[in-house]
């Protein structure tokens, strides 16, 4: 049985991090894993995990280096921990949260403290893509064999002014045909995709508060340097469902964007 490792630690953040590990659990046909890193503190949330009759473990240690060993323990298949503390905490995330983005080699979801209500199971992931190899194959490779059950995969692609199409003779029916061409290439399991234009961020916004979205899915390099991953900051600083961040190392990028260059694509 494959196991959801749920990062918990002794604020208000606890709560919706170990419902959100529940909802991933049943979205990945695994079991919750709980565990929490003392630091300076007899306060832990066991309790919270009882409530749930999930496993708890209470482990001491460096945060960081702790539960990334916690994981590979495990061979746990996801990692979910909090943003940050509180709602008006460090901003795109804390010390903790960004150190396992950079270093775990499985995916990571990231819930901000104000994701509230989380769903169980979550039905409506939102994956946006660029369009290029590089940012957009590694997302179905990594998600589609992770997930079990019926999930709606709404593919949100946002057209720049570089990549907007010049010409359209008819722009209903041209759009709907570029749009099958985007999934066929990139995301073939797709339930639908959304075509829009205009500052990325923003129609991501748009698009969780129209949908409803209950998880964003994003594959990145684990690069969150500055001038890097513009998106993945965002969405880190200011998304209010959970994000879904599926590392992909530099050696399959290069392949990938290689492997476009060429002509060839990459499968």
């Amino acid at each position: 049985m494959r196991t959801v490792l749920a990062a918990l630690d002794s604020s208000a953040a606890a709560r919706p991090v170990l419902e959100t590990a529940l909802g991933i659990a049943e979205l990945l046909d695994a079991t919750v894993e709980a565990v929490h890193v003392r630091v300076d503190s007899t306060e832990t949330p066991e309790s919270l995990a009882a409530r749930s009759a999930v496993p708890f473990r209470l482990l001491d240690g460096p945060v960081e280096e702790t539960l990334l060993r916690c994981a590979a323990d495990l061979a746990a298949v996801a990692v979910v921990l909090g943003a940050r503390g509180t709602p008006g905490g460090r901003r795109p995330a804390g010390r903790t949260a960004l150190h396992i983005l950079e270093h775990s080699d499985r995916p990571v979801v990231v819930v901000p403290p104000e994701a509230v209500g989380v769903p169980r199971p979550f039905r409506r992931l939102v994956v946006p893509l660029e369009g290029t190899d590089a940012s957009s194959r590694p997302v179905a490779q990594g998600l589609v064999p992770l997930i079990h059950g019926d999930v709606e995969l709404l593919v949100l692609h946002v057209f720049t002014p570089d990549t907007m199409p010049r010409v359209l003779d008819r722009p209903a029916r041209d759009m709907q045909m570029l749009g099958g061409e985007f999934l066929a290439r990139y995301f073939p399991n797709a339930t639908r995709i959304e075509l829009r234009g205009g500052p990325v961020a923003t129609q991501l916004t748009r698009l969780c508060e129209d949908e409803h979205v209950d998880l964003i899915v994003l594959s990145w390099s684990q690069d969150i340097s500055p001038g890097r991953a513009a998106v993945i900051q965002w969405a880190l600083g200011h998304a209010t469902v959970p994000l879904m961040l599926l590392p992909v190392d530099g050696a399959t990028i290069e392949a990938l964007s290689a492997g476009a260059a060429d002509g060839d694509g990459v499968t």
